[in-house]
């Protein structure tokens, strides 16, 4: 079976996330997207649902300690990035989504 090279523009964060779940089933990036091709080509369409998941506040009691740990790295990983919001403007969408306030 020959191939064909593909070229993808991807975030290098998003990127590395990516994989280190794709690596603990055991399927590499280039897998992953081979695979999401043979579905596009299969179904005729896009293989998957698109919508924007609702985001709702973490709840600790219900979060194992490896979940907190990544949550709290995810949230350091945005500020060393600049991938974040001013409290004022947190407050607002809290206030505005989920009837918070502070």
């Amino acid at each position: 079976m020959s191939t064909e090279t593909a070229y993808v523009e991807v975030e290098p964060e998003i990127k590395r996330r990516a994989e280190e779940i794709l690596d603990k089933i055991g399927m590499s990036y280039s897998m992953a997207v081979d695979l999401f091709t043979r579905q596009i080509v299969l179904r005729r369409a896009f293989p998957i649902e698109l919508n924007v998941p609702e985001r709702k506040p973490l709840c600790l009691e219900s979060m194992t300690e490896d979940e907190i740990d990544a949550a709290i790295q995810e949230g350091l990983d945005d500020l060393e990035a600049g991938r974040t919001i001013p409290l004022e403007k947190v407050r607002e969408e809290m206030s505005k989504r989920y009837g918070f306030n502070f």
